[in-house]
């Protein structure tokens, strides 16, 4: 495909951070940083779309439910449920869905395709970090890098800094992810090794989910075949990469 694989771990509301990064199609990181209105985030995404792209939003796209969950976040939970993989639920009857999604917005302010039966050479699609992780490092569980109750600093740091090591890793993966040679990349690694507080760790968790996010883009685009979009074009898609395992049991109820 050429162009630019972007990454957009988005903020449901206006309020919050959202991480952005981009790679190029031979791995390199070329930016990540973080963005609050949506007026920001489009000036940042036109300098990476305007071509051929590849947009992976970290967000519900397509949110036609009133409640519950969606039918492709139960699908993720079902397959992937078992390495705590599980989906929030995103329906019309939160606030920040009622008129669609955010994500949707951008998507078409943009110009983007979403159809996943038809890759368009400028297009989007719905991810979620957490199972492309299990698949892509082979993990027995997620890695536990998220604000949650039980989970210290320390535990949040060190499992951010082994998600950090990981990513690195990619630099000899098929597609490759460069890093290194980054400065963005480099001061999200200083700031977090001399991190004290959990929000110094959140202020870091959104950009580097938004690389991975990024990678997710490449990873598909590369390999197309080691990847399945969860759910129909209707009610969401989410897309991940999976395991040779995973998939002789795509076509039937997990156990």
């Amino acid at each position: 495909m050429g162009g630019f694989f972007v990454g957009v771990d988005l903020a449901w509301g206006q309020r919050g951070v959202t991480g952005l990064a981009v790679v190029d199609e031979a791995g390199a990181l070329l930016d990540v940083t973080t963005r609050r209105t949506d007026d920001e985030i489009l000036d940042w995404l036109r300098k990476w779309t305007d071509g051929p792209c590849f947009v992976a939003f970290d967000a519900p796209v397509i949110v036609v439910n009133p409640t519950g969950h969606r039918p492709c976040e139960r699908l993720i939970s079902r397959y992937f449920g078992r390495y705590d993989a599980s989906c929030h639920a995103a329906n019309t009857s939160n606030p920040s869905f009622v008129d669609g999604s955010r994500a949707l917005r951008l998507i078409t302010a943009l110009g983007l395709s979403t159809d996943p039966l038809a890759p368009a050479p400028r297009r989007a699609a719905e991810v979620y970090p957490h199972p492309a992780l299990i698949a892509l490092f082979d993990l027995p569980k997620i890695l536990q890098y998220k604000a949650k109750p039980g989970r210290d600093f320390t535990h949040l740091q060190a499992e951010m800094l082994r998600l950090t090591d990981l990513l690195e890793s990619l630099a000899d993966a098929s597609p490759p992810l460069l890093l290194k040679a980054s400065p963005e990349w480099r001061r999200i690694r200083r700031a977090l090794a001399d991190a004290h507080l959990k929000a110094d760790l959140k202020r870091l968790e959104d950009a580097i989910d938004a690389v991975v996010c990024a990678y997710i883009a490449a990873y598909a685009t590369t390999r197309p075949t080691q990847v399945h979009h969860f759910g129909d074009p209707a009610t969401g898609t989410i897309l991940t990469p999976i395991t040779p395992e995973m998939v002789l049991h795509l076509d039937r109820p997990p156990t």
